[in-house]
């Protein structure tokens, strides 16, 4: 497997597994997901609330992260992971039946929600099998090979949906994800100690400690926060996207497929400097830089008039999107105390998963006033762009105060 040789010895075998994992679900992800809402509103004529829903599925389904993370509590976490990504990706063979924008939006927010039971156990198993001082960049390496087939995969389906209908596209696509998972399954990780078995606490005891985590480790409270803020500006727009895409630029597949494509390759090559960057500098830094660069993403939507205008800003989506997903996941395991990480997972995943509950319902209600007084609709990325601006230097500020701690401890 590529960059194997790159992979400390003790970790290679986890990494092998997990690559073809990243392999195969790269196939899976980019088959499906890059399509899903055009496809829902060109097609299905989905409006602005299946749009929202099907966006806000995941982060419904982690606003339960902290029964997910409890009920694993003292047990092996791979079943967890891999349990329910065997369900969330399998769901997608049911397309074959999806000929209504109910039916398709259903198949999507299930999937979508199932998948979410993996974070916490995920978690737990990335600070298991991977060293500290390595994992930024093993993860990094990992998310490099599920980048380029994501590419592979976004630039076939973009061809084939010209003459081929998704009904027969996605559920192919899902068994691919269902192979993806088991390779993943064969990753070897420790079995709980008794002292976690006999740890165990109820499910009430569980979440009292999980919410008191931000109050007793104030650097985490305040790098949650200030997530939670920025988020709402960039989740918000996700359903406000399709809408945008179709309404006012009248994109076709193949080029909603080249945006993704170049998205996906920027991606790709920033995984391999932001994992190095975690790894030497600091996640809290690299999530600071992060931030700010994806508010040019909103503003990019914002001055676009043709399709093609909005490189640039797929560009900075592909680099930055790879950059916080290595700076927040490393973050949190960088804040997570001994024995705890899942808890700190489960507490984080909660919290955007609420923060995602909303934003797309507020980002499609934006844009169904907008469009309802013919308004135009590019103004919405503005109105995100300053929210995420707050949440960055909310960032900034955060940063700071951490540094400033750590020199007077």
């Amino acid at each position: 497997m590529i960059f194997e040789k790159l992979v400390p010895v003790k970790a290679r075998r986890s990494y092998y597994y997990d690559a073809w994992g990243g392999c195969l679900v790269g196939v899976y992800s980019g088959g499906i997901f890059t399509f899903v809402l055009l496809i829902a509103k060109k097609e299905l004529h989905a409006g602005p609330f299946l749009l929202a829903m099907m966006t806000a599925a995941p982060f419904i389904g982690n606003c339960f992260a902290l029964l997910w993370a409890n009920a694993m509590e003292g047990k092996p976490k791979m079943p967890f992971a891999v349990g329910s990504w065997y369900f969330a990706r399998a769901i997608f063979i049911a397309m074959l039946f999806a000929t209504s924008s109910l039916a398709f939006s259903l198949i999507v927010i299930t999937g979508q929600f199932f998948s979410t039971i993996a974070s916490p156990a995920y978690a737990a198993i990335m600070k298991d099998v991977y060293p500290d001082e390595h994992r930024g960049r093993i993860m990094g390496y990992v998310r490099v090979i599920t980048a380029f087939t994501t590419i592979i995969s976004t630039l076939i389906v973009g061809v084939l949906l010209k003459s081929i209908s998704y009904r027969w596209i996605f559920p192919v696509a899902a068994v691919l994800g269902v192979l993806s998972s088991a390779a993943f399954s064969r990753i070897k990780t420790a079995c709980p100690s008794r002292q976690e078995l006999e740890n165990k606490r109820s499910i009430t005891k569980f979440i009292r400690s999980s919410l008191a985590i931000p109050f007793h480790n104030q650097g985490f409270g305040w790098f949650a926060i200030s997530v939670l803020v920025f988020g709402f500006g960039t989740i918000m727009l996700l359903p406000v996207y399709p809408i945008f895409q179709n309404e006012s630029l009248n994109m076709e597949y193949w080029q909603l497929a080249v945006l993704t494509n170049v998205q996906s390759v920027a991606w790709m090559f920033a995984y391999l400097y932001w994992g190095r960057y975690v790894d030497r500098r600091s996640p809290l830094r690299a999530t600071v830089v992060n931030v700010y660069l994806t508010i040019f993403v909103a503003i990019g939507y914002c001055i676009s008039t043709n399709w093609w205008m909005l490189l640039p800003a797929h560009i900075i989506a592909g680099i930055t999107n790879a950059g916080i997903e290595l700076a927040y996941f490393n973050s949190i395991l960088a804040f997570s105390e001994e024995k705890r990480t899942s808890h700190y997972q489960a507490l984080f995943s909660f919290l955007i998963g609420i923060r995602g509950t909303l934003a797309p319902i507020a980002g499609a209600k934006l844009a169904e006033i907008f469009t309802g007084k013919h308004w135009d609709l590019r103004y919405t990325f503005l109105i995100a762009a300053c929210i995420m601006f707050i949440g960055a230097t909310m960032q900034l500020i955060g940063l700071r105060r951490e540094q400033h701690r750590k020199v007077k401890a």
